[in-house]
Formats: C-alpha cells, sequence, structure tokens
C-alpha cells in the first residue's frame, strides 16, 4: 500500500508572454520554510492573457500515476515518516517521474491513426500502468511507458522517436493514445524486427 502524500502542487507560469505555460512542480514546505519549486521540461499553448502564475493541486490521477511508478523503482532517499512520504527532489529518479506524470497531465495526445501498423498475430501481457511496451508503428516499435488507460485504449509517453528514413516524426517524450492492439510486448522494441516474439 502506498504511503500518504503530501500535498503538491502544478505552477503554471507564462514568463515571458511566448504564448506557452510551463509547468514547474510546487511542493509546500512545512514550519514556515519556503516552498519547494522544481522546473520541469513540460510546456503547452497558453489560454491565458495574463502572466500572472495559477496552481493547481495534483489530481488523484497524477498522485496514483507518480506512486505506481515511484513503487516501481528503488528510490535510497524515499523515507516514511509519521506524516507521510517524504522524497528528494533533487534525486533524478524522482525529477525523472515527476516530468513523466506533468507530460500525461498537461501535453496534448499525438494523432497516431496514420502511424500505426497493421495488427500482429502474436501472445500480449495484460498491461498495466507504469509498464514499458512497444507501440507498433509502421516505422517500427517506439518504446513507450503507459501512463494510463481504459478498456480500448492506451495512454503513454514515447521513450524514443518515431522516424522514417529522413525525419523524427513524433519526438521522444510525446503523449499518444493507440488502441490496445497496437501495444506489443517490449522484446519488439530491444530487437531489430521482433522475430523472436513473433508467432508464426
Amino acid at each position: 500500500m502506498f504511503a500518504e502524500m503530501q500535498p503538491l502542487y502544478w505552477r503554471i507560469q507564462n514568463k515571458d508572454a511566448s504564448g506557452f505555460d510551463a509547468v514547474s512542480l510546487l511542493m509546500p514546505s512545512a514550519d514556515g520554510e519556503p516552498a519547494t519549486l522544481f522546473p520541469t521540461d513540460v510546456s503547452f499553448c497558453s489560454r491565458r492573457s495574463g502572466t500572472q502564475s495559477v496552481d493547481l493541486r495534483w489530481s488523484d490521477d497524477d498522485s496514483d500515476l507518480f506512486m505506481t511508478l515511484l513503487d516501481r523503482v528503488e528510490i535510497p532517499e524515499a523515507d516514511e515518516e509519521d506524516d507521510g512520504l517524504v522524497l528528494d527532489i533533487n534525486d533524478g529518479v524522482v525529477q525523472g517521474i515527476v516530468q513523466l506524470v506533468a507530460l500525461a497531465r498537461f501535453k496534448t495526445p499525438w494523432p497516431t491513426d496514420e502511424l500505426v501498423a497493421e495488427d500482429i498475430n502474436t501472445e500480449r501481457e495484460e498491461l498495466e500502468l507504469g509498464d514499458l511496451a512497444a507501440v507498433n508503428t509502421i516505422h517500427g516499435y517506439a518504446t513507450a511507458i503507459v501512463v494510463a488507460m481504459d478498456s480500448i485504449d492506451i495512454t503513454c509517453v514515447l521513450l524514443e522517436d518515431i522516424c522514417d528514413d529522413h525525419n523524427i516524426l513524433v519526438p521522444h517524450h510525446s503523449l499518444v493514445v493507440v488502441n490496445r492492439i497496437s501495444m506489443l510486448p517490449l522484446a519488439f522494441a530491444e530487437s531489430d524486427i521482433g522475430e523472436g516474439a513473433v508467432r508464426h
């Protein structure tokens, strides 16, 4: 069972009037100490006219995804105390998880209808939140991590680019939503053509 998390917030800020809002993690501190602000690499097109920052409390989906991903890795600096889970935001693994949660929350999914390949007859395992898998595209198998799902579709963050012979079509860290049949075992992405995982 997951330890209770302290309240966390997203700070949405448009500092330079660029038309894009930058996303940061805001961690309130106890005992009157200043809050900790950790900038992420996530930004999105702003629909706001002003530059004043907005703080959004983490949703249940944010917290569940964060704790699920955290549970998959070993964080020596993560300690449980009486008032909840204490994390070192300077830890690179924790920062990477925060980035994934921010991508899942704020990025608009890329269209994939013209990218996914025909279904492959192969054995599949039931995917869970935080699993690594391969997206079956017409340009090969791209490694991705599952960040949300329903009975039909899986939402994932790409961990590598989808490219054709000349260009990057969908960059890594993009959010994509694909039908479950387009998600293949990770072995496909880890090999050149995935032959070892295909049933003939």
